[in-house]
């Protein structure tokens, strides 16, 4: 019975005629709604009727309205008319759902809904529920909203196909900032969404869900059940610090039971997790994950790993998912480490490539990799580990896994690679760094311009004058020394983590920026 839509996509729809109704709180039930001289007062009367495809509901901006917005399978648009529900005039208008949620939207395809407030009454103080929950919505448009104060997530889609969700800004929640939903985590073949769209979005400060004891909560950016999508843009930060739970915990931004699936040019940091508990990293593909792609993003100083590569027992196989131009700076704050790979008991994983990333890890005691267990088809290759100490976390031992081309450096000026005193008697032991006899790995400082440094915010400037950290300096080992990916089967990419068009120089870099000639 209702839709949404942003306000340039209002102002498209008036000009082709669509129906519009107002209201302001200045309105009357008893008016038409039908212009701003006319308008109605209230949520309760929109919820009364049923909207007919094509229809734009504009709530008066910078006023609140309380209640919850209710759309049916009776409000849907179609293809060439979407429904939407917006603002107009100044400013947003503020959908205060109290102790429910803003909108929700069952079965009601073709909807959008943009620049618009919807805030809870917190999510310790008196909220049950997600602020915008769109369930079995398909071709769902979410743009330009603010969410915040709802005990579960902000923004929840759940078994939508071509859902976009754009610049939402998701803060105070608990569950999760965004949320995407469905049941197949136990199904081996299928998936409820399709086609998923998150971009340029903020989930910032989603502490934990004071309801949830025995799993995690107090995530960024969450998806699951996809079938091809894209998170690209985004930042998540300062996520997970209250989760009342010491178990597993949250993630910055992360996917499980997906497939087709690309994170890139996002941000995520500081993230956190409960005093014990796991988890509280950056990035994280995790149970079920196929054949997708984590790249470009920036992750630095989460509690947990910068990057996690999780199987807890998820019906599909986790396998053949690339892991390429990312840099990890300072992550593991509770000594997980830049990356770490774990699988639990059930389920099954193998094969990844794990390619051209810079790992910088100067916290006390603070590794590279962190390798609970050991699974087929992990090949490290091109990348840059800056350690502090050892390698890999104490205790743990690199077994299966390839590495091959990487350069490594200690902060604490030994090698720290088990016993082994030289990078030489490393690889002539265990084969690792060898091809055709010929050891292709060095222990050598990367000669980065200035690692350990940022602290950038901005997805949109993940480029050389913003990240110069990164960058390697003139007579750096990492410049023209990547092996070519192309006799591994791999094709490389054709950008750095920073856009620049690569190979800079006659060959790749090592890591995930080339360096700049003059």
């Amino acid at each position: 019975m209702k839709t949404i839509i942003s306000l340039f996509t209002a102002i498209i729809l008036l000009t082709s005629c669509g129906r519009v109704y107002y209201i302001s709180i200045d309105g009357d039930d008893e008016n038409s709604g039908k212009s701003r001289d006319k308008p109605w007062e209230t949520i309760r009367k929109l919820n009364e009727i049923d909207l007919s495809p094509g229809t734009n509901i504009l709530f008066e901006g910078g006023k609140i309205f309380r209640g919850t917005i209710q759309l049916t399978n009776e409000d849907k648009g179609t293809h060439n008319k979407t429904v939407s529900i917006s603002s107009y005039g100044n400013g947003k208008a503020i959908i205060d759902g109290g102790e429910n949620s803003g909108l929700i939207a069952e079965n009601c395809d073709y909807l959008t809904v943009s620049d618009l407030i919807v805030k809870g009454s917190g999510r310790k103080t008196g909220n049950q529920a997600d602020g915008i929950f769109l369930n079995e919505c398909d071709s769902i448009e979410v743009n330009n909203v603010e969410i915040f104060g709802f005990q579960h997530s902000g923004l929840h889609v759940h078994k939508s196909r071509s859902a976009v969700i754009k610049h939402v800004y998701a803060h105070h929640n608990g569950f999760a900032g965004i949320h995407v939903t469905g049941h197949t985590g136990g199904d081996g073949k299928n998936y409820d969404n399709e086609e998923l769209y998150i971009g340029h979005c903020i989930a910032e400060n989603n502490p934990g869900d004071p309801t949830v004891t025995d799993n995690h909560s107090g995530n960024g950016i969450l998806a699951s059940s996809v079938k091809g999508g894209l998170i690209e843009y985004c930042e998540a930060f300062n996520n997970g610090w209250d989760m009342p739970w010491t178990g597993n915990g949250p993630v910055g931004i992360w996917i499980w039971d997906c497939t087709d699936f690309i994170i890139q040019y996002c941000i995520s940091h500081d993230n956190k997790t409960a005093p014990g508990a796991a988890d509280g990293g950056g990035f994280d593909f995790d149970g079920g994950v196929s054949n997708s792609i984590l790249q470009y993003n920036l992750s630095y100083s989460n509690e947990g790993p910068g990057i996690g590569l999780f199987e807890f027992g998820a019906a599909k196989t986790w396998e053949n998912n690339i892991v390429r131009y990312n840099i990890s700076q300072n992550d593991g704050t509770n000594g997980a480490g830049s990356l770490a790979i774990w699988k639990g008991e059930t389920g099954n994983m193998r094969n990844c490539e794990i390619y051209h990333n810079t790992f910088y890890n100067s916290n006390p005691n603070g590794p590279s990799l962190w390798l609970y267990n050991h699974w087929p088809g992990f090949n490290f290759r091109n990348n840059i580990f800056v350690y502090n100490g050892s390698l890999v976390f104490k205790g743990h031992n690199i077994e299966d896994e390839v590495f091959q081309g990487n350069i490594y450096w200690n902060l604490a000026e030994t090698l720290g690679i088990e016993d082994f005193k030289t990078l030489e008697e490393w690889a002539l032991s265990t084969g690792k760094e060898i091809i055709d006899g010929r050891v292709v790995g060095k222990f050598q400082d990367p000669l980065l311009y200035f690692p350990g440094r940022t602290s950038l915010t901005d997805p949109k400037k993940l480029d050389a004058y913003h990240l110069p950290e990164y960058v390697p300096v003139g007579g750096s080992p990492v410049i023209d020394n990547a092996l070519d990916l192309s006799l591994f089967d791999l094709k490389e990419a054709e950008f750095d983590l920073t856009g620049t068009r690569i190979p800079v120089g006659n060959k790749y870099d090592i890591g995930a920026i080339e360096f700049l000639q003059d």
